[in-house]
């Protein structure tokens, strides 16, 4: 075995190299999953298929084919192995794993647990995502907590709600009208699983989202933008337009499971950035409105005022190159934001 920092060979037994906690050479903390690789494991045949390309690069993007091929090649008793590695690689597995070796433990447990969450979304068991993972950083010589966080099952139901909106002569009597919304259930509340929309597709002025100018937008199927006194005033009877403390709440429901509260609330594509696509854990569903300098963002007005003159009104935003919901943003009444309405579970 060699420290994979200052790569000298730790001419030790066995019995020993397992009470090391760190190389007696340089100092280099050894990671609990670096324990001594046995010959017939599929960590050794992964070993030995880096060995025979010069490196761990055969990890890299670069190299999915290649790696591919040589998995292809193993033979029993590694077949079961080999299948999940391959259907790994079709997930970028390894690749993205292989993306973080050189960065901090921090951005390498993050990314497993992107992986994780990326092969449960796939439709693969739990063990079977955690062995994989197991398998790739074993070899990559660097260590992860694999515990998992607790399964989320999406409730997302179609509910009847009664909006309330201006009749065509624009007179001070309201209309009632029902239109179905899909809600989702997140911790102790129902959140509407989609943006509110009161024209229901009667408009023709909605604007493309990918655009690339950076004003705001929104795709048809995204529901409307509004300022906040019409947020305020369209909330269906028995729901009404969230407060701080509402987005709060919910922040700290998903990050009590474990997860980043962006990551979870983000839908699965049209996010462009630096970062990955959200995971829509819950059925939020949260789509991007605008991309501004090549980031997607989507922002949501709160019925919490701020105290200030020029910005009276919180709304809290998601942003692509953010893992985390920000909930510190401020605006104009007049600023254009999506709808969210949000009721308690009784």
């Amino acid at each position: 075995m060699n420290c994979f920092k200052c790569k000298k060979e730790l001419l030790f037994k066995k019995s020993l190299l397992k009470d090391f906690v760190a190389c007696p050479y340089c100092g280099a903390f050894f990671p609990k999953i670096l324990e001594p690789i046995e010959n017939g494991s599929i960590e050794a045949e992964l070993k030995k298929l880096a060995d025979e390309f010069g490196g761990l690069e055969i990890f890299s993007e670069e190299n999915a084919s290649r790696f591919a091929k040589s998995l292809a090649k193993l033979n029993s008793p590694f077949d079961v192995a080999r299948d999940k590695l391959l259907v790994a690689n079709i997930k970028k597995i390894p690749q993205r794993l292989y993306s973080v070796i050189e960065q901090t433990q921090n951005e390498k447990q993050q990314m497993a647990d992107l992986c994780f969450d990326e092969m449960i979304s796939f439709g693969l068991p739990q063990e079977f995502a955690k062995e994989t993972i197991a398998w790739l950083t074993q070899v990559m010589r660097f260590s992860v907590n694999l515990e998992r966080k607790p399964l989320i099952e999406k409730n997302v139901v179609n509910t009847k709600v009664t909006i309330r909106y201006k009749t065509a002569t624009f007179s001070s009597d309201f209309t009632k009208k029902t239109f179905d919304y899909k809600s989702c259930t997140i911790g102790k509340q129902e959140w509407f699983a989609v943006n509110f929309d009161n024209t229901h597709g009667r408009t023709e002025s909605y604007d493309d989202y990918n655009n690339e100018i950076g004003r705001w937008c929104t795709r048809k199927e995204f529901g409307r933008l509004y300022n906040w006194h019409e947020a305020s005033k369209n909330a269906p009877e028995g729901w009404r337009l969230p407060t701080i403390e509402d987005f709060r709440d919910l922040v700290h429901h998903i990050q009590s499971l474990g997860y980043d509260s962006g990551t979870a609330l983000k839908s699965t594509n049209q996010w462009h950035g630096k970062s990955d696509q959200g995971l829509d854990l819950f059925g939020f569903c949260a789509y991007p409105t605008v991309l501004e300098n090549g980031e997607s963002q989507a922002w949501f007005w709160t019925a919490s005022a701020t105290g200030e003159r020029d910005y009276p009104h919180y709304c809290v935003s998601l942003r692509a190159n953010n893992n985390e919901l920000n909930l510190t943003s401020k605006a104009i009444d007049g600023y254009q934001a999506c709808v969210r309405y949000v009721r308690d579970i009784e």
